[in-house]
């Protein structure tokens, strides 16, 4: 539970502090937030948010008593902005920034990402997300899966974990039961068990997704840290949820098609589903926005439309 201040109370990972910071992105709380983990020699911080909450950023880990250029390193899980928009803030204070290596190019020249996003989002994105900046191309450092960051003293290890974006990593504190997830652990609805799915155009991969779901719930961990929804106890549980719910959402999707009306008809049968969970108005209001219905609708009929064995345009009502 996010505190005031929008700093949350401490969570320890064996001897390792570990604090959340609520960017109050679009002045809802919980729907972003970043990780900092406090290590022997110094911080490190998990997803820079977008640039449009860097204030917000800043303030938190001023409460914390952090001088954002004294960070030993940021951790990006991929490039998605409300992930990353922001990084440039901390590659000019030269605090070297990790990423997935098919993500640095984009951060070091961001136009095309820009360009693609200011598409999608249009006149909201200045207001979204705020300005983009290249990061300098010796403080973007490229990690594979599979290898180790040290910094403050700590390692992370960069899990690969494909399904919502082919660029993403989970963040593994080596040594102890904690991950920090990203989008590939979902998103949920703070105070609530309830998972929101984002599928995006064009990298959304329910294959892709189901092999990161197995890899998640086998992996030597058994506590999930969401940029999305704060800290996760049972991971078997929230990932049978996250199966169970993923499946349905690509199922309606493929059949009831993208045509005029069809985010409507989506948005009404998640307020159905999210019942089940006491998910208030208020909350699904601030969650389930347009922009995600529409996200989900064209990253699932663009999978589908990749499959041989389904239709590349669902017919509605089929």
């Amino acid at each position: 539970m996010e505190i005031a201040g929008n700093v949350s109370p401490s969570n320890m990972a064996g001897d390792v502090r570990i604090e959340s910071i609520d960017l109050l992105h679009g002045g809802v709380p919980g729907a972003i937030a970043s990780w900092v983990v406090e290590g022997p020699s110094g911080w490190v911080l998990i997803e820079s948010g977008p640039a449009s909450t860097g204030q917000t950023l800043d303030e938190g880990l001023a409460k914390l008593g952090i001088d954002p250029a004294s960070l030993s390193a940021v951790l990006l899980t991929h490039i998605h902005l409300d992930h990353a928009g922001g990084a440039w803030r901390f590659a000019e204070r030269e605090v070297p920034v990790y990423v997935h290596p098919i993500g640095r190019p984009h951060l070091v020249d961001p136009t095309k990402l820009e360009r693609s996003a200011r598409r999608i989002f249009g006149d909201r994105f200045d207001g979204l997300w705020g300005p983009m900046r290249a990061c300098s191309e010796d403080m973007v450092r490229s990690v594979a899966g599979g290898e180790s960051v040290e910094a403050g003293g700590l390692h992370f290890v960069a899990v690969e974990t494909p399904g919502h974006a082919m660029h993403h990593h989970a963040w593994h504190l080596q040594g102890s039961p904690s991950i920090f997830t990203g989008d590939a652990a979902a998103m949920r609805v703070p105070g609530t068990d309830w998972i929101t799915i984002p599928m995006p155009p064009p990298e959304f991969d329910l294959e892709a997704w189901e092999r990161t779901m197995d890899l998640l719930e086998a992996g030597p961990w058994s506590r999930f840290y969401l940029t999305h929804g704060g800290v996760v106890e049972d991971i078997a549980k929230h990932l049978g949820q996250l199966r169970a719910s993923l499946m349905m959402q690509v199922d309606w999707i493929l059949r009831h098609g993208t045509d005029s009306g069809a985010a409507q008809s989506y948005r009404a049968w998640l307020r159905e589903q999210s019942n089940a969970w006491g998910v208030s108005d208020a909350l699904f209001a601030a969650h389930v926005s347009t922009g995600l219905l529409e996200m989900n609708l064209a990253g699932v009929s663009r999978w589908g439309g990749r499959q041989p064995d389904m239709p590349s345009q669902p017919s509605s009502g089929a």
